[in-house]
């Protein structure tokens, strides 16, 4: 196992996979796939005037207590103080554009410089070829047929490249495991029992073993509405986000958002989006293809994230930032942070990629990004992941999901969240689901057992930040900090359209739990006259140690839900385990690494803002 890096992944921590190479080292003209004279975009992350210093910054500005708390940096001082050097540009461009490419303007952090130039001057330049491979998130992706080596020209210079090889993020949004539409009163008295539940224990299906208390099954839920989402974190009237602006990164925009979201809020009792009051960007120009990306599933993850922001925080502004595929993410995040237009002190996330394994370039490039956005005073808030430890999906060994792993955002994990006829929580822990099937009229459990449930784990690439020491597990970075509402069988009811055609569902995952978390911060930073929180996890642990806790404790509950289906697309009868896995996760007292410190008490929209 490599070793971690330190908290600022750069410098060194890159050097290990960008080594010095020569621009006379050619390699196969264009690659496999791919021809010569294709244009590709690459961007190049340039070590700053005080790189050594920017992690240093970025703790003080973060850590309750220190004298630095609070005191952000606007993007004028941010570009002066850790910006690259104006000689260290103008070098990287002159060597651009003799290599025959074009160059686009520094971004506003001043360290992040695209390029655009042929598959064949990139592959001669950096010392790779190209192919295209598939993976689960997208189809043809273009990858570096080996370890891109940076010119001698340039090598001191430059902290990382990126886009050489593709990355595809996912978005982590699950949908109910087959519930079916009807509710009971729809369905009507004689209807045969096996539907919906619009609230915790309203239907359980007769004439199947019982495994729980009666008050501890429940048929999965119809998708709950916004005064039961509004109940579970017992928030007031006068708590709706006014003056505040949440920003969603996310990819593609099906251009429905608004009508499919006020025809999911006429159901769900949530006023309607105001003219205005949600705005697509679309910062980066796409090339007329999908990458292979699912774009249903990204469609659907608009939704949810849109829907679940307006129900939590109604008066607030939304701006959805719309990357033009599931490949350009992180530079979806670099475009908001320079956009002066808007307000982007809580930027939400729901997306990962599955594994800490990208290549060091992409985690010191990303890395940077994030560091960089919190001097900024940008709170980012990560989803932890939805195949709980990973193992389920092929990772040899239990990890985090990445960007969540970084130490410079908020890794949202996730709950089952049983809310009561009243909106009342009725129950709260751990999301992570396994299954059960009939057998000899026992319950038996089923092989693969595991069906889902909230990220999390200890960074093999990340040192753990001094803020978790004695409170998350010894080692590197443990994921996540906090939880929200994540399990799409107590999840939220939304709706949204594909190819045209509408539909309406209960959906979950930590899709759900990241943007009802930075909507909380934004009811609280509107409490507090709209003072950014900025780094939120940092914040969390100073509040804990202070006596102050901003969380619930969660820890395991026995309880069951009733499903005529599975993710796999089995249908039949099947229980699902509530908090079970035979996975490295588990929800127990204190910390752990499916909920983090909990889920936000009364206090949290008070306290985290002092």
């Amino acid at each position: 196992m490599r070793s971690r890096l330190p908290l600022l992944a750069g410098g060194l921590a890159a050097a290990a996979v960008l080594a010095t190479g020569s621009s006379a080292l050619a390699a196969p003209p264009g690659g496999g796939g791919l021809m010569p004279q294709q244009q590709l975009t690459v961007t190049l992350t340039l070590a700053g005037a005080d790189e050594g210093g920017l992690a240093a910054y970025a703790t003080a500005v973060s850590t309750p207590g220190s004298p630095a708390f609070g005191k952000h940096l606007t993007r004028a001082e941010l570009r002066q103080r850790f910006g690259a050097p104006q000689s260290r540009v103008d070098g990287i461009v002159s060597w651009a554009k003799r290599s025959g490419f074009s160059v686009d303007k520094l971004d506003a952090t001043g360290t992040r410089l695209t390029v655009t130039g042929s598959a064949r001057a990139l592959g001669a330049q950096f010392a790779t070829g190209f192919t295209t491979r598939d993976t689960p998130s997208g189809k043809g992706l273009r990858t570096a047929t080996a370890t891109p080596a940076v010119p001698r020209a340039i090598a001191a210079d430059v902290v990382a490249v990126t886009g050489l090889t593709e990355r595809a993020a996912q978005p982590m949004s699950v949908r109910a495991t087959a519930s079916p539409k009807a509710s009971k009163a729809a369905a009507g008295p004689n209807a045969p029992g096996n539907y919906c539940s619009t609230y915790w224990g309203e239907w359980v299906l007769p004439g199947v073993p019982a495994k729980y208390p009666a008050a501890q099954t429940s048929n999965a839920g119809c998708g709950i509405n916004g005064a039961q989402l509004r109940g579970i974190y017992g928030l007031a009237p006068a708590d709706t986000g006014a003056g505040q602006t949440v920003v969603i990164t996310g990819a593609f925009d099906g251009g429905n958002a608004v009508a499919d979201a006020n025809k999911a809020f006429a159901r769900n009792g949530v006023a309607p989006l105001a003219a205005g009051q949600l705005t697509i960007k679309k910062y980066i120009p796409g090339d007329g293809s999908d990458h292979g990306c699912n774009v249903g599933n990204w469609l659907a993850e608009q939704a949810l994230d849109i829907q679940s922001v307006h129900t939590i925080a109604p008066a607030a502004k939304i701006v959805y930032a719309a990357a033009p595929d599931c490949t350009k993410l992180e530079e979806t995040i670099a475009a908001v942070l320079a956009d002066e237009s808007i307000n982007a002190s809580i930027i939400t996330n729901s997306w990962s990629y599955a594994h800490e394994k990208l290549g060091a370039e992409h985690l010191a490039s990303t890395n940077s990004l994030l560091a960089r956005a919190t001097i900024l005073g940008s709170g980012t808030y990560f989803s932890s992941g939805d195949y709980g430890d990973q193992t389920a999906v092929g990772q040899p060994a239990p990890t985090p999901v990445f960007p969540a792993s970084s130490p410079w955002t908020t890794a949202v994990g996730g709950t089952t969240t049983g809310v009561s006829k009243t909106n009342s929580v009725v129950f709260s822990t751990g999301w992570e689901s396994s299954a059960n099937t009939v057998q000899n009229g026992q319950w038996v459990k089923r092989n693969p057992y595991f069906v889902w449930g909230a990220g999390g784990g200890t960074s093999t690439q990340f040192d753990q930040p001094t803020w978790q020491q004695g409170v998350a597990p010894a080692g590197g970075r443990s994921v996540p900090d906090v939880a929200g509402l994540a399990d799409p069988n107590t999840g939220l009811y939304i709706g949204y359209s594909v190819n045209g055609q509408y539909r309406e569902e209960s959906t979950g995952g930590t899709s759900l739990a990241a943007p009802i978390i930075a909507s909380l911060v934004a009811i609280a930073q509107a409490r507090a006259g709209g003072e950014p929180v900025g780094l939120l996890a940092p914040v969390l642990y100073a509040k804990l140690a202070a006596g102050t806790p901003v969380t619930n404790d969660l820890t395991h509950q026995a309880a069951g839900i009733l499903t005529p289906g599975l993710p796999s697309g089995e249908r039949g009868v099947f229980l699902l385990d509530v908090d079970t896995t035979p996975q490295a996760l588990h929800t127990t007292a204190g910390y752990d690494q499916v909920t983090g410190l909990g889920s936000p008490n009364a206090a949290f929209l008070s306290e985290i803002t002092k």
